[in-house]
């Protein structure tokens, strides 16, 4: 969840956006995330940070390291080793935010 929430807040790309991710899109080397069909139907390259960059290849590498033979071609994995899906995503978040002591304003 680490990698997920700083690459959504070092790039600014929408959850949706972030899940739908294929590890073809991410390309390691160059620091470049490639988004297809985003909100507006269009796709995009988007650079990322060094520090976003080297976080990403550390997720890889933990990732394949659990997961040999992935069952989908997703960048980003449940802990079953499938897509990570928006409602996982949502709900990991509150979990990380009320484990961080963050208030959800009420």
């Amino acid at each position: 969840m680490a990698t997920l929430i700083g690459l959504l807040a070092s790039t600014g790309l929408r959850s949706g956006e972030v899940v739908r991710l294929d590890r073809g899109d991410v390309d390691l080397t160059n620091g470049i995330v490639f988004v297809r069909k985003t909100k507006f139907r269009k796709d995009r390259l988007v650079p990322v940070h060094p520090t976003t960059q080297a976080a990403l290849r550390r997720y890889a590498r933990g990732r394949d390291a659990v997961f040999s033979r992935p069952k989908d071609e997703a960048f980003f994995l449940s802990s079953r080793g499938c897509r990570l899906s928006a409602a996982g995503l949502q709900s990991n978040f509150v979990k990380a935010r009320k484990l961080s002591g963050l208030s959800n304003g009420k």
